[in-house]
C-alpha cells in the first residue's frame, strides 16, 4: 500500500471532489484555491502523484488533473461514488490523453455493423475521422472496444465509432474453471515415464511435486530438447527447464490472463492459501468461460 504524506493526501481528496463535481481535467489553480494553498506547491507535488499512479495529468490550455481508479481505492471510496476513467489508446498503443465518460450504442440491430457514440473529456481534435482507436478496458464490464472513427464533434467532445471488436471479461474465480483433476510428476521419475504420462493424458506440460511442494514444470518441449540431445536417462527434476507460475485459487481470470501474457506460457499451477498445489488452468479454460453465454445462446435457439 503507498504511505501518502498529509500534503499528498489532502491535494489528492481536493482533486476528486473537484472532479466529481465537474467530470472533466481540474487544474492546479481549482486545487490550490480549495486547500488554500500556492499552487506552485501543487505542481511540485503532482509529478510524485502520478508516479505513484493516484493521478493522470494532460498539458495543454485545455488539460489538467484526472483522479485514477487507485486514488478511489486508497481512500476506499465504494464503488458507487466513484467515476473511473476509462482510457482511450490509438491502435499501435500511444496514450491519447483522451478519457471516455459513457458509451451508448446505437445500432446494434444492424446485422453488418454497429455504431457507437463515445462521450469524452480531452482534445477530441487530436483524433483523425478513419482512425482506429482502442477504448477501455471499463471498470465494471471489464470490456475493451475496438473502432473506428466516422464522425467526430469536438464542441460537444463525442465521437461517433464503427466497431470493429468488443471484448468482455467476466468476472469469474480461478477456482471456478480450473481443472481440479491435476496430472503430475515425481522428482525422481524417468524422462520416458513423464513422457507416456504427457502423451496418454494429452497435456503439453505436468507440474512436479514431490509431497505437497511444487518443485518444477516439465513440458513437451523439455523432453523434444531431452530426446534431441541424447539425455534419455536424466530424471524429471534434472530435464524441467522452467520455473511453474503459480496462481491463487481465488484470484480473479483476468489475473490469470495477465500472467499467462506476462510469462509467455499457456497454462498456470492452482496453488490453495498454504501453497499447496491444488489444480491447473489453461488458456483453453479461459477461451472456454469467454465464449460460454455463446454456447448457451446457441444451445438454447436450437
Amino acid at each position: 500500500m503507498v504511505n501518502l504524506t498529509p500534503p499528498q493526501k489532502e491535494i489528492v481528496l481536493a482533486l476528486i471532489e473537484i472532479y466529481e463535481q465537474k467530470k472533466s481535467f481540474v487544474k492546479s489553480k481549482e486545487i490550490a484555491l480549495k486547500i488554500r494553498k500556492g499552487e506552485g506547491t501543487i505542481r511540485n507535488i503532482m509529478p510524485t502523484l502520478r508516479a505513484l499512479g493516484l493521478i493522470e495529468s494532460i498539458p495543454g490550455p485545455k488539460g489538467g488533473y484526472l483522479p485514477t481508479n487507485k486514488a478511489y481505492e486508497y481512500f476506499n471510496i465504494p464503488e458507487q461514488y466513484r467515476s473511473v476513467n476509462v482510457p482511450i489508446h490509438k491502435k499501435n498503443g500511444e496514450y491519447t490523453g483522451t478519457f471516455v465518460t459513457d458509451i451508448i450504442f446505437k445500432s446494434v440491430y444492424s446485422p453488418d455493423f454497429c455504431q457507437a457514440i463515445i462521450k469524452t473529456i480531452g482534445e477530441v481534435s487530436k483524433l483523425n475521422i478513419g482512425e482506429e482507436i482502442i477504448i477501455g478496458p471499463t471498470s465494471s464490464g471489464r470490456m475493451i472496444i475496438e473502432g473506428k472513427i466516422i464522425g467526430r464533434d469536438e464542441l460537444h467532445g463525442e465521437l461517433l465509432l464503427e466497431v470493429i471488436n468488443i471484448v468482455s471479461i467476466p468476472r469469474e474465480s480461478v477456482k471456478n474453471i480450473m481443472s481440479k483433476r491435476l496430472v503430475y510428476l515425481t522428482p525422481e521419475m524417468s524422462i520416458k515415464d513423464a513422457a507416456s504420462i504427457i502423451y496418454k493424458e494429452f497435456i503439453r506440460a505436468a507440474p512436479i511435486i514431490d509431497g505437497n511442494n511444487l518443485i518444477g514444470l516439465l513440458t513437451s518441449s523439455d523432453i523434444a530438447r531431452c530426446l534431441s540431445e541424447g539425455k534419455l536417462n536424466i530424471t524429471v527434476k534434472e530435464a524441467a527447464s522452467r520455473k511453474p507460475v503459480t496462481i491463487n485459487l481465488n484470484d480473479d481470470i483476468l489475473e490469470a490472463m495477465n500472467r499467462m501474457r506476462r510469462s509467455s506460457i499457456g497454462r498456470l499451477i492452482v496453488i490453495d492459501q498454504d501453497g499447496k498445489p491444488v489444480g491447473i488452468i489453461t488458456r483453453t479454460d479461459l477461451l472456454s468461460r469467454i465464449i460460454k453465454p455463446f454456447e448457451m445462446m446457441s444451445t438454447k435457439q436450437s
